[in-house]
């Protein structure tokens, strides 16, 4: 798909508009080739999206035999709705022209109470399911069955997977697990933006995933060659921009990749325009006042407290002791146990993030220069 603009902030839409990422994309192929699963932990807005899918895309040319599917459960609230996320991405593609989709369907999930209707475009049956929560345990292990007696070489991505962690249903993880373990043709890959709730989960003895996946982190994409990326396209314009000018952009928004990308199409948008650090302080500013209103009314949502803190992480950039006596004075802010409930709930709102050097920055990069500006 060829785009006006190749610098998209959401979607993926092929390498040409992929940037890096090789040693990633090589260690993820890798283990799912060799038969691990793998959990992919990252901040949002750094790229593991994009890396499923450009994994996925990779390995579906390699062999054409293979087949990838890709869930997004972050929107669901119960384990039912991700029984259903997931038996609508599966159920269906693994069949071959000369099955009976219908035969198929009713003896492997008779609780999903398939749906069909034709694709508007290619005019092949498609299919849309419901789970009854009293059967959604069934109807999962009947999706995992469906893919094993295909006999394909079956990727799932479970994106968002800390999700789980949430749902009401008591051992809901605990199930998945005792499941995914007698496939032996279906790897999957658990990603996710919580850090400390993958941590937990993954990491912690006392969790069912505990040693059950190959752990993978990813980081910023390297300056250099992010540059070198972008200079490609801007040239077909005529313009390059000069290694001070996108050390600047980089820096400013500590090189996450959405917010990198986000700069990069407000500026390729004007063909013209010099790629000047002006431009970039321009472009910057123009984006955070689209952004006012939205700011503004997550700002007063935060108890006094909530809102001191945050400004002063966000003046300060990175904190790495939020409770320290020093860090109190200069910012005025209340007695460390009122910081340290202030920053639990900061957390737990997203505001700010803990990297994993246990330091504390303003999550939403655009957001924290707001709050400088403030």
């Amino acid at each position: 798909m060829k785009l006006e603009n190749p610098f998209p902030e959401y979607g993926y839409f092929g390498a040409e508009y992929f940037c890096d990422r090789e040693q990633e994309t090589k260690t993820l192929t890798e283990a799912l080739r060799n038969g691990s699963n793998v959990m992919l932990m990252a901040p949002r807005r750094i790229g593991k999206t994009g890396l499923i899918h450009h994994t996925f895309e990779r390995m579906k040319a390699e062999d054409k035999h293979v087949q990838c599917f890709y869930v997004d459960i972050f929107p669901t609230k119960s384990f039912s709705q991700m029984v259903k996320f997931v038996a609508n991405a599966v159920m269906g593609r693994l069949d071959t022209p000369s099955q009976s989709v219908r035969r198929k369907l009713s003896s492997f999930v008779a609780a999903l109470r398939p749906t069909m209707s034709p694709d508007p475009i290619s005019g092949l049956p498609t299919f849309s399911f419901n789970v009854v929560p009293e059967n959604a345990r069934e109807t999962l292990e009947q999706v995992f069955q469906y893919m094993k007696e295909s006999g394909q070489q079956c990727y799932l991505a479970l994106d968002e997977f800390q999700q789980v962690s949430t749902y009401s249903e008591i051992g809901a993880d605990s199930f998945i697990r005792s499941i995914i373990q007698f496939v032996p043709n279906v790897h999957l890959i658990f990603s996710g933006s919580q850090q400390h709730l993958l941590a937990d989960m993954f990491m912690s003895p006392k969790h069912p995933f505990f040693n059950s996946s190959q752990i993978m982190t990813i980081g910023e994409i390297d300056a250099d060659k992010y540059r070198e990326f972008a200079n490609g396209f801007f040239r077909k314009q005529g313009r390059e921009m000069p290694e001070e000018v996108f050390t600047l952009l980089y820096n400013m928004v500590d090189g996450q990749t959405w917010y990198v990308q986000k700069i990069l199409n407000r500026l390729y948008r004007s063909p013209k325009e010099e790629l000047s650090q002006e431009a970039v302080n321009r472009t910057v500013g123009i984006i955070l006042a689209e952004q006012e209103i939205n700011y503004q009314s997550n700002y007063n949502l935060l108890t006094e407290n909530q809102a001191l803190l945050l400004s002063a992480i966000a003046r300060e950039g990175v904190v790495s002791a939020p409770t320290s006596l020093d860090f109190i004075l200069r910012y005025r802010l209340p007695a460390p146990s009122s910081v340290k409930l202030a920053l639990k709930s900061l957390q737990d709102k997203e505001f700010v993030f803990q990297t994993q050097k246990g330091e504390y920055i303003v999550y939403d990069r655009f957001f924290g220069m707001w709050l400088k500006r403030l």
